[in-house]
């Protein structure tokens, strides 16, 4: 068990003790609409599933919690102008650059050393990831915790990807992230952003011949049904965040506020842990399933793309911030 597992229980163990229950259960009903566009097998299944279980421990009866998974609801665009207009309440997305330019920052490519350092800014309480919750608020949404798809590979259909060189040329969805855009032209390829719910149609007619994406999200989504090489490159690390508007928010019963924040980040922890550990198995699963996998990478070869892309990047997010997360330790 990590240290990140190991918060688990204690984080648990507070939310449900740490609060009187009694108060709480004759108060009206809360209903919370919460969406997400991955399949209902994805991580964020355990991840709400814990967030209403330690709800339920501490206000028995008190939420009723909605879910939305696989899209139904829409894309995450959608779901960020449903909280706006108070036709949802909170949803988990990847999509805080598109809240705040500032908020890029956490997705620019080879921004993150290793699984150690995301934990650092995002899963420590630290000031880095207390600026970043600010932002969001700022801008209308309430975060209640971070989660992880994990590092991300590079699938094509049988185009070997060892270093930077190898992109030349190459079609490849990527989402509507500038740094990422301007670092995949800086390392040859034709970057195009799509919304992730139309990845599969798009690998599958042709439209683009290559995608980026966790193993988790690979395999759930069945990209390997379209695709035939990955090449384990972990070039970025997109975290997602579970958010709530902020009218919303400000909407609860403050005796129930710390609770919310507190089961959300239980959830997180499982989700997180659950995710690392599902990618590194579904490398081997998609093998397995007949994908060529790529391993050995020149990663350092992707250095000057991704500083490229912190320099375009300077005057929207901040050297500051930038820096700010290079150094999180």
């Amino acid at each position: 068990m990590n240290a990140l597992l190991g918060r688990i229980s204690m984080t648990a163990a507070t939310v449900v003790f740490g609060f009187g229950v009694g108060a709480a259960s004759a108060q009206e009903t809360i209903t919370m609409r919460i969406a997400h566009n991955m399949p209902e097998a994805h991580t964020y299944a355990l991840w709400l599933d814990k967030f209403e279980e330690v709800l339920e421990a501490e206000f028995p009866g008190r939420f009723d919690i909605k879910v939305f998974p696989a899209a139904q609801l829409g894309t995450e665009t959608e779901y960020l102008e449903a909280m706006q207009l108070g036709t949802l309440d909170g949803a988990i997305i990847g999509r805080h650059g598109q809240i705040d330019p500032r908020l890029d920052v956490l997705n620019l490519p080879m921004i993150y050393r290793d699984d150690a350092h995301v934990d650092a800014v995002l899963h420590s309480d630290s000031e880095v990831e207390q600026t970043l919750n600010d932002i969001l608020y700022e801008r209308g949404f309430k975060l209640l915790a971070w989660g992880e798809l994990g590092f991300r590979y590079i699938t094509t259909n049988g185009t070997e990807i060892r270093s930077a060189e190898d992109l030349q040329g190459l079609d490849i969805r990527v989402p509507n992230v500038q740094p990422w855009l301007t670092a995949f032209k800086a390392w040859g390829a034709n970057p195009t952003p799509l919304p992730f719910e139309e990845v599969y149609s798009a690998l599958q007619q042709g439209v683009v011949s290559a995608q980026e994406n966790p193993p988790e999200n690979i395999w759930t989504s069945k990209f390997h049904e379209v695709q035939s090489t990955m090449s384990l490159t972990g070039h970025a690390n997109i975290p997602t965040e579970f958010v709530l508007s902020r009218a919303f928010w400000e909407s609860l019963p403050d005796e129930v506020k710390d609770t919310v924040v507190e089961a959300a980040k239980a959830g997180s922890l499982i989700q997180v842990e659950a995710a690392r550990q599902a990618n590194a198995d579904l490398v081997a699963q998609l093998e397995e399933s007949g994908l060529t996998i790529i391993r050995d990478i020149d990663k350092e070869s992707f250095r000057a793309g991704a500083e490229e892309s912190y320099a375009a990047s300077e005057d929207t997010i901040g050297r500051d911030l930038i820096d700010a997360v290079l150094q999180a330790e």
